[in-house]
């Protein structure tokens, strides 16, 4: 039976079956799947020792495996009692079996954090809600974060902290309900909430782009939703007029704007010339809270509110939205603003509760999040002769490639295979596979094997046999073909806009650490392709780059001191690794050892291991490190860097007590695969404790770089365009660009990080300016040897 005070409590926790630690303690979750337990509902604010915890199958199944239908149909009459005589008020079920067994249906996945309709008379008043087993999560970590939000979801339904609202949608279809909802707007008290969402197709910079809705509540409750773009529309004709005429009234001064992932809005409604700031975005807000969670609406309504599941009633991609009905593209338009409305308080009330976090949100992210949309709406200039002329170029040096490999192909192998040589698949990693590693192919030793039992041709393996010419054309025709040009150049030829502009999209929310993601984020850097980007004639591209900046805060945030030496002297960092790791002066270094003391930099920063940066220099470097190399290095790195190692400890031991950490500025990473069972998991949490805080910082006074950047630029004379890692990217004109160069510079290496953050670098922060016509990369830095015709 279960455990816990069932004549008292009326909360009651199932599970599937009893397991080992069960079956010798007669206590109901009492092995690590218990402590995982324990420890959501603790963090929660629930009293595990104030619950009735107990199993549906009341056995342990032979082999500890999941019970099935026979196991909990034999054990109903058993669980019957149990629910008799407690009377839960709510229950949780942890499982598949557990789902199954009382909801008579299947699909945790899917069927977790909502509350369930079982019709069960045995379950009377009982309030029904369902999450994944923490067996599954000590199984699988990254499920973690899931596990904890649908237990503390439970929890504040067992408070009654949360009733979702019944939102109530009203199209509005004539001019006179128009007129109403721009008086009701104009004449909102100071401080009134307003949400407000659109729906639309494609982006404004697109030829097909436009709004199809525009939604606002002023209550969370009621929602006035303005169809737009549509067949059915009443306002198709004039739909941009229409949100012009709404337009002063939802910008008016004394309304508080909360929208969810409004960076998005925002340029939509620009793209009509209304121009909105909002105040608070409550994905921004879900993201610091708990980067490892889920972020969009559907997941935040269900867990924060605790709304059903309304998400997938429409159909919203571009090619088919204008198919849908108006009425259901409203109506489900009215359920995000509604819902939106009313999380906003919740995530507030959560961000006040920390005031570091909350400084983050208001000084930080919110205003990244008006400037990065104004980045996003400028793009980046790409020079179209140069664009068609380096597409010519590789479409040709593809086809010296292809006829390399050709004569590699065994016709003995063509033959068994049944395809002709000039009809094989380069892009097939079977039919590559095939032919380097069968005996009547290229016959070679495969070095890894794929989780099918197949020869890995992945490009971290394939690289161990560069000396071979087939698997050098290869590499080279995988770089040209599919990175170089199917990736970069062939799509920026179709996405440039009538001015020659690329438009990135960038998340803030994109990575656990805070750092950026954007489809720009992972551009080589060989000049050969940064190089279309630049700015038009009569401008220059302006690159502002943190010089070393991961390094410079690690040695602040461990106070290193050889580090923090060095780099008050103002030293090349990489260029006095070198000198330890090679004996010889400065002056002596070679390029190729100053090379690979940048991979011993980066690499051991965080505790890389001696076999993992022998990959690590291979992949990233092009550098063939022995172990034996890899070990002496590793060990010279942490002599000369002797107060590394300590902090490498003092986080893993923060991240073991507290399972997060937290940065200089504020921000929480969050580390829940601290707990796992698993190794490998939870030495990549252990190395993410040490890494998320530098990373997390350095990402952090990029953006507060734009910010200021943007205070202090003239428009008309210079502004930013991109960003890229550690660096910004700037459009100036050309007579303007020695007086901008200085005043960029300032104030990325001064920002006012004490006043605003409490936040004071003990190590000077250097920011390098280049400039001129176009992008510049690394020269060839792919190492293909194309000098000759690139």
């Amino acid at each position: 039976m279960g455990t816990g005070p069932a004549k008292t409590h009326n909360i009651m926790i199932l599970g599937e079956a009893p397991g080992e630690n069960e079956a010798r303690t007669g206590r109901v979750f009492s092995g690590r799947a218990g402590q995982l337990l324990d420890l959501a509902l603790s963090d929660a604010g629930l009293d595990r020792d104030k619950i009735y915890v107990s199993n549906v199958v009341k056995c342990r199944p032979p082999d500890n495996r999941r019970p099935g239908r026979i196991e909990w149909e034999s054990c109903r009459q058993y669980l019957n009692a149990e629910v008799e005589e407690l009377d839960p008020r709510y229950v949780l079920l942890l499982g598949n079996s557990a789902l199954q067994a009382v909801a008579r249906r299947s699909g945790i996945t899917t069927k977790r954090g909502v509350r369930l309709d079982v019709r069960d008379p045995v379950w009377g008043r009982a309030e029904i809600m369902a999450t994944i087993h923490p067996a599954y999560v000590l199984r699988n970590p990254g499920q973690g974060t899931v596990f904890a939000e649908d237990i503390r979801r439970f929890a504040r339904m067992v408070r009654g902290e949360f009733q979702a609202v019944r939102v109530r949608p009203k199209m509005v279809r004539s001019t006179k309900a128009l007129r109403y909802v721009k008086n009701l707007l104009l004449t909102a008290a100071e401080g009134t909430v307003v949400a407000y969402d659109v729906e639309n197709r494609g982006r404004p910079w697109e030829n097909d782009w436009s709004i199809v809705c525009l939604g606002v509540s002023l209550d969370g409750e009621t929602t006035y939703v303005i169809p737009l773009d549509h067949p059915e529309s009443p306002f198709r004709k004039h739909w941009r007029k229409v949100l012009r005429y709404l337009a002063p009234a939802l910008s008016r001064p004394g309304l508080k704007l909360v929208a969810q992932n409004g960076k998005h809005d925002n340029s939509q409604l620009a793209g009509a010339q209304v121009y909105l700031r909002h105040s608070f975005d409550i994905m921004l807000a879900a993201h610091l809270l708990d980067e490892n969670r889920p972020k969009n609406l559907g997941f935040l309504s269900m867990n924060v509110l605790g709304a059903d599941e309304y998400k997938g009633m429409v159909e919203l991609k571009p090619e088919v939205i204008m198919k849908q009905p108006i009425r259901k593209i409203c109506e489900y338009n009215g359920y995000d603003v509604g819902y939106t409305h009313q999380i906003y308080p919740r995530l507030r009330e959560e961000l006040l509760e920390n005031p570091r976090l909350t400084r983050l949100f208001a000084k930080l992210m919110m205003p990244a999040s008006h400037v990065i949309q104004e980045v996003e709406v400028a793009g980046m200039y790409v020079d179209q002769s140069l664009l068609w002329d380096r597409i010519a170029i590789l479409q040709e040096e593809i086809g010296y490639r292809k006829e390399v490999l050709y004569d590699h192909i065994p016709q003995r192998w063509c033959r068994w295979a049944d395809i002709p040589r000039e009809e094989f698949n380069f892009n097939s990693t079977y039919q590559v596979g095939s032919w380097l590693f069968s005996k009547r192919g290229l016959g070679l030793n495969p070095l890894e094997m794929t989780p099918t039992g197949r020869p890995s041709t992945r490009e971290a393996v394939l690289l161990h046999y560069h000396s071979h010419p087939a698997i050098k054309a290869l590499l080279e025709y995988r770089t040209l073909e599919l990175k170089w040009l199917r990736t970069y150049l062939l799509p920026w030829s179709v996405k440039v806009d009538m001015r020659s502009r690329l438009h990135t999209v960038y998340k803030l929310y994109g990575t656990v650490t805070g750092r950026l993601s954007g489809d720009l984020q992972q551009v080589p850097r060989d000049s050969f392709i940064r190089g279309v980007i630049g700015a038009p004639s009569g401008w220059c591209f302006v690159q502002a780059d943190y010089s070393q900046i991961e390094l410079r805060i690690a040695a602040h945030v461990s106070g290193e001191r050889r580090m923090r030496r060095a780099f008050l002297a103002g030293e090349d960092l990489h260029l006095l690794t070198a000198t330890q790791l090679t004996g010889k002066p400065g002056s002596q270094v070679s390029k190729e050892e100053r090379k690979r003391a940048k991979a011993v930099n980066f690499g051991f920063l965080y505790g890389m291991y001696p076999k993992k940066f022998q990959s690590y220099a291979f992949e990233n470097y092009e550098l063939e490190v022995t172990l034996a190399e890899a070990e002496m290095a590793r060990a010279e790195y942490f002599k000369m860097f002797s107060d590394l190692l300590p902090w490498h400890d003092r986080q893993r031991r923060v991240a073991h007590s507290m399972h997060r950490v937290v940065s200089p500025l504020g921000r929480i990473r969050h580390l829940p695969d601290i707990l796992s069972g698993d190794n490998g998991v939870r030495m990549e949490a252990e190395r993410q404790a040490i890494n998320s805080p530098v990373q997390g910082t350095a990402n952090d006074l990029m953006l507060f770089s734009m910010i200021k950047l943007h205070e202090v630029l003239n428009p008309r004379d210079a502004f930013m365009v991109g960003t890229l890692h550690d660096a910004i990217f700037l459009q100036v004109r050309d007579e303007k660009v020695e007086e901008v160069v200085p005043v960029v510079k300032q104030v990325m290496e001064n920002l006012p990080l004490k006043r605003t953050f409490g936040f004071e670098p003990s190590i000077p922060i250097v920011v390098d300016v280049d400039y001129a016509q176009h992008w510049s990369g690394t020269p060839n830095a792919s190492g293909l040897g194309l000098d000759a015709r690139i």
